[in-house]
């Protein structure tokens, strides 16, 4: 279910901790759904009872990413993720920046990230949550980036 207001994804959160039930959200901008994407999901729906995607924003996607991302704008990109199975709520988030007060807002059991370094760690470390490493890159195919560049490649030829 796509969430469009954040005090609505808020209430989902705190109801679902009183049932004493765990919530991992995992930000990411999801352009081109790949298999890594999908056996991510999957592991999260081992880790904790309730699934919550943010889509990053456009905006955020190209500076993060460079001016040609992304190639889907971020309403189809969190339709598409809602449709995924395991995904309990999307939420197209509006930041333009890293938003660790948003996430202190809305206070998961667990936040999902594909690696852990010494700055992810700093950066995304907080009372409210677990931070959970789940690789989505098992594979160098199970790449947005390589997808595309395989994609420019062929189409050039």
């Amino acid at each position: 279910m796509i969430i469009s207001n954040k005090e609505e994804l808020k209430n989902i959160i705190e109801n679902a901790k009183k049932e004493w039930k765990s919530v991992l959200i995992k930000k990411g901008v999801f352009d081109i759904i790949h298999p890594g994407h999908v056996f991510a999901i999957r592991m999260f729906a081992k880790e904790a009872d309730i699934i919550i995607v943010l889509t990053q924003s456009d905006e955020f996607t190209a500076k993060k990413k460079g001016s040609s991302r992304p190639i889907n704008p971020q309403r189809q990109r969190t339709e598409v993720v809602d449709g995924i199975a395991g995904v309990d709520y999307t939420y197209p988030d509006k930041s333009r920046e890293e938003d660790i007060e948003f996430l202190n807002y809305l206070k998961p059991t667990i936040l999902a990230v594909t690696s852990v370094d010494e700055k992810k760690t700093k950066d995304y470390s907080s009372p409210f949550w677990e931070l959970k490493e789940f690789p989505d890159k098992a594979q160098p195919w199970y790449s947005t980036t390589e997808i595309i560049n395989r994609v420019l490649e062929k189409c050039s030829k």
